[in-house]
């Protein structure tokens, strides 16, 4: 189990690099510029020292770690992040609220205590309105009668970054109290509440999960981000001990995708690097954005039938046919029977389950 943040306040050595950071962080630099595809280098590709994503006009972004300064939150405010809840009732246009309104969260709302909630957390450059969100609020809204909360906290995630993946313990703990109130004090228990994630909100999520002592029921993280995460280190990123049930779809694994085992269960389609349909893909954007495609679409109809199996090749080969199967993604989630990697293929384009 990862630390929550106020075990980190109590360590000396996270005490000298929280005043390390009060004296050094809050220049912020963002260092990213636009290239053509001739311009791009093997190094871009293979450093650790670039981030490469695909922006809105198609145009390939790079950040420079080496160049930048971080503005890395430490301690998460209700101006840093938001709630946006959705209802069988109200779909469409989310109330907001703040943590401050949480005691007041049915009148405001209509959010229903008696019903389970799936907790959405968005990724690097989002905010509530991306398309991760409204694709898993607006499917799980059709066939289920669910609470959604959307976790907006788009004035860190849309700074550089370095300074928005430094910051994911810190959001993870916010969002973790706030479930933690809404357990004690509205009486809406955290073994109602799934938690999914996409990218940098993988990693939230499982700092959500941290921080309410691994008490959350299920926990999926989509394609969750590889920039600047490490192995050795669950303290600030997905893990198995986070929830009760820990589900990853790998997408872009080596990529823009942190290409680790991270829960109980990890989907990889596709082997998990890179995804049918989505053409050279220089920088893994589709790939990536994958991840979400496929859950939404498995919560109108769950036909994404994975097999356990060894490695990707085995699978293709037809030697895991007999083996354990799992449906990826769904709500409610449905566990397999045994824990492990589990291979899929899609089609190219949606309907993307294949059975």
């Amino acid at each position: 189990m990862k630390n929550s943040k106020n075990d980190l306040v109590q360590t000396p050595i996270m005490s000298k690099l929280i005043l390390i950071a009060l004296i050094s962080v809050f220049s912020f630099a963002n260092s990213a510029f636009v290239l053509n595809q001739a311009e791009l280098t093997p190094e871009h590709y293979n450093s650790s020292r670039y981030i490469l994503w695909e922006n809105q006009d198609g145009l390939i972004e790079v950040e420079d770690f080496e160049a930048e300064s971080a503005n890395i939150t430490l301690f998460a405010t209700e101006n840093d992040i938001s709630f946006y809840i959705y209802t069988p009732e109200n779909p469409l246009a989310g109330f907001q609220i703040r943590e401050s309104q949480l005691h007041n969260i049915v009148r405001l709302t209509g959010f229903n205590i008696h019903r389970p909630t799936l907790l959405v957390v968005h990724g690097w450059n989002n905010n509530f309105e991306s398309a991760v969100n409204d694709r898993i609020k607006n499917a799980v809204l059709i066939h289920n009668n669910v609470n959604v909360i959307v976790a907006d906290w788009s004035p860190i995630a849309n700074r550089n970054y370095l300074s928005a993946q430094g910051s994911v313990l810190a959001v993870g703990n916010y969002i973790g109290d706030f479930l933690l109130r809404l357990d004690r004090e509205v009486n809406h228990r955290l073994q109602d509440v799934t938690v999914v994630g996409h990218s940098l909100g993988a990693h939230v999520s499982g700092n959500i999960g941290a921080r309410t002592r691994g008490l959350i029921q299920h926990i999926i993280g989509l394609d969750p981000a590889g920039p600047l995460f490490t192995q050795g280190n669950i303290n600030n990123r997905l893990d198995p001990t986070d929830g009760r049930f820990v589900e990853v779809i790998h997408t872009n694994d080596g990529f823009l995708g942190f290409g680790i085992r991270m829960g109980h269960v990890d989907y990889y389609p596709n082997g998990g690097s890179s995804q049918p349909g989505c053409g050279l893909d220089l920088v893994g954007s589709c790939a990536h954005s994958r991840a979400y495609y496929y859950y939404g679409e498995s919560l109108f109809d769950n036909n994404f039938i994975a097999r356990l199996c060894s490695t990707y090749r085995n699978y293709q080969n037809n030697q895991c046919n007999q083996n354990t199967s799992g449906n990826m993604g769904g709500y409610p989630v449905r566990q397999p029977r045994d824990n492990g990697e589990y291979y899929l293929i899609t089609n190219s384009r949606s309907p993307f389950a294949r059975g």
